[in-house]
């Protein structure tokens, strides 16, 4: 029964990070240049910003973390188990 509540909680806090770390972000505000031509320093400048506090890098890393857990938890999940053969 603990361990139901020590999972609640991680969760809870997990959900809570991520909320905080998605409204931290400075989001744009959706006016878009005309210029189509993209460059390796606008997507550094997107994924870590200016400075060290701002940029999606955060968020990705989080992403990428909720999804490694979702998959390795389907992997989990979909682990057929054998009997044992007397």
């Amino acid at each position: 029964m603990k361990a139901g509540y020590l999972r609640g909680l991680a969760v809870l806090a997990l959900a809570l990070l991520f909320i905080g770390a998605v409204l931290s972000v400075q989001w744009p505000k959706g006016d878009v240049s005309q210029d189509d031509t993209v460059t390796n320093r606008d997507v550094g400048r997107a994924m870590f910003g200016e400075s060290g506090a701002s940029g999606y890098g955060l968020i990705m890393l989080f992403i990428g973390v909720l999804l490694l857990v979702a998959l390795l938890g389907g992997i989990f999940l979909a682990k057929e188990e054998k009997e044992d053969e007397i």
